[in-house]
C-alpha cells in the first residue's frame, strides 16, 4: 500500500521514459491494473475470514471498485472513480485491525454502516481531490511538501 501511494512520486523521479514506450498514460494504465491485482490478494484473504457480513461487505466493495477501474479504462470517464471509490482498502484495513485487536466486536447492521461511514467518507474525498479536481496537482504537492528530499 506504501509503494501503491508513493509510486507516482518514484515514476516522477525515475521518469516516465520507461512507461512512454508504451503509449500516452500508461503509467495510470499499468498502475489502476495493478492496484486490482494487489487488491485481489486482500480479497483472497477477506474471503477466509469467518465473519459472512465482513466476507460479504469485502468482496460486493472489490467487485464494485474493480467494475469502477474496468469501466474507467474502457471510457476515460474520471467521474467514475467517485462512483466507485476504494473503499474496500479500507474496509480491509478496518476490519483486520478489529479481528486483531477487538476479538469480542460483535458485527451488527449499524455498526457496518459505521465503519463503511468511517472509512467510506475520507476515501471518497480523497478520491475526489486526487481523480477529480486536482488530478496531477495533489502527487505536486505530496511530492514537494513530503518528499522533497529526493528532488
Amino acid at each position: 500500500m506504501v509503494a501503491d501511494a508513493s509510486d507516482v512520486m518514484i515514476a516522477q523521479r525515475f521518469g516516465y521514459g520507461y512507461l512512454d514506450m508504451f503509449g500516452a498514460n500508461t503509467y495510470h494504465n499499468i498502475d489502476k491494473i495493478l492496484d486490482i491485482y494487489y487488491l485481489f490478494f486482500e480479497l483472497i484473504v477477506a474471503s477466509r475470514w469467518t465473519n459472512i457480513y465482513a466476507r460479504r461487505t469485502a468482496t460486493v466493495l472489490f467487485v464494485w471498485r474493480a467494475a469502477g477501474a474496468a469501466l474507467f479504462e474502457v471510457t476515460r470517464v474520471r467521474w467514475l472513480f467517485l462512483a466507485a471509490p476504494n473503499i474496500f482498502e479500507n474496509f480491509y484495513l478496518a476490519w483486520t485491525i478489529i479481528l486483531k485487536w477487538f476479538r469480542r466486536f460483535k458485527f451488527t447492521t449499524y455498526k457496518l454502516i459505521i465503519i463503511l461511514l468511517l472509512v467510506g467518507i475520507p476515501k471518497i474525498v480523497q478520491e475526489y481531490l486526487m481523480h477529480y479536481v486536482y488530478v496531477d496537482q495533489t502527487w505536486n504537492f505530496l511530492r514537494d511538501t513530503l518528499f522533497w528530499w529526493l528532488y
